[in-house]
């Protein structure tokens, strides 16, 4: 499974091949985020490309990480047996199946119950005008006004608890559509029967164990492909790096479908995930249930709060005249700021 346990093996094509799938990735990284902003898509329509961009990028990287080591490691000479490349089939149904780690073959269950399927699909529409109800309901009057006069500290701070209870909201709606509804649905069409891709993290008592359950589907990418290539490879068993480097990428990822998303930089996610969310992984471990669910819609409340200013803020307030400052220097900031 290591890559650089063998790459004094590598040769010429080897790395020329390496090269190819970096710049695939580089290039499938730049286009859809190109595309988007030159076509001006709205954010829900941006936010499914670019989730989806992510989720395609993944299985890349997967069935790569997964595969060629396997080949690379072959010498013929020795005293192994050859490893058989996989069936582009195999290949097609892991880019569809809701799971981000590659295996030649994955349990199947026997029949598809179409009415299972077809309940999850409803539920995901319905969840989907509920949360733009959320939206237009809770987020648009309290700050579609937002930059048009100056906002006192404890009129943001009375924002951001008011924010707290439709923020959670909006994040449990999120959660039920996505990693249950859709992917038990999509998993009922492939007859897909692996079917972990939550546990109760809503029991947890810390971060550390709410980081771990929330999101099985995409916890076990980043434990398989980078905490534990960390680990082994590139830090000789320090943990607290590998913690560091799932946390940085993660925080990466999210503030990049939020930012071109939204069309602005405005480092909400780097702050919940880098600085406040890592931190709470080794301060709360027996800190209790109760915290979590303070924290989590006070955390909901904060970052809502934060990118529904930032929304109406720009279109309330005067561009500023360089393009790539007007893009990453956040509204809030210099138009009609906080006052006392």
């Amino acid at each position: 499974m290591v890559l650089f346990n063998v790459a004094p093996a590598l040769k010429g094509w080897d790395y020329g091949w390496i090269g190819g799938f970096v710049l695939y990735l580089l290039v499938f990284i730049v286009l859809p985020a190109k595309a988007i902003v030159d076509e001006g898509l709205p954010v829900a329509s941006s936010t499914v490309i670019l989730t989806e961009q992510v989720r395609m990028l993944m299985k890349s990287y997967a069935f790569i990480r997964s595969t060629a080591p396997k080949f690379l490691k072959y010498k013929i000479h020795a005293e192994m047996e050859k490893p058989v490349m996989p069936d582009f089939s195999k290949y097609l149904y892991f880019f569809f199946a809701p799971t981000l780690i590659y295996r030649d073959n994955y349990p199947r269950t026997r029949n598809i119950r179409w009415k299972f399927v077809l309940w999850h699909y409803l539920e995901v529409l319905l969840i989907i005008f509920y949360m733009a109800f959320i939206c237009k309901r809770f987020f648009y009057p309290m700050y579609g006004k937002h930059g048009v006069k100056p906002m006192r500290r404890e009129e943001l701070f009375v924002n951001i608890v008011n924010t707290s209870m439709p923020g959670i909201l909006f994040f449990l709606c999120g959660f039920y559509c996505l990693l249950h509804a859709w992917l038990n649905a999509c998993a009922e069409l492939l007859r897909f029967a692996d079917r972990l891709f939550y546990k109760d993290w809503w029991n947890s008592s810390s971060y550390s164990v709410y980081y771990r359950t929330w999101n099985v589907v995409v916890h076990d990418w980043l434990y398989a492909y980078v905490y534990k290539d960390v680990v082994e490879i590139l830090t000789n068993q320090n943990r607290f790096i590998a913690t560091c480097s799932v946390f940085c990428i993660s925080a990466f990822v999210h503030e990049y479908i939020m930012c071109f998303a939204f069309r602005f930089f405005c480092p909400g996610m780097i702050l919940l995930f880098g600085f406040i969310g890592f931190p709470l992984t080794f301060i709360t471990r027996k800190a209790g249930n109760l915290f979590l669910w303070c924290t989590l819609m006070l955390g909901n409340g904060v970052m809502c709060s934060m990118y529904a200013m930032e929304f109406f803020g720009r279109q309330n307030c005067v561009e500023y005249p360089d393009k790539f400052l007007n893009f990453i220097l956040p509204r809030i900031w210099y138009c009609n700021p906080i006052s006392e």
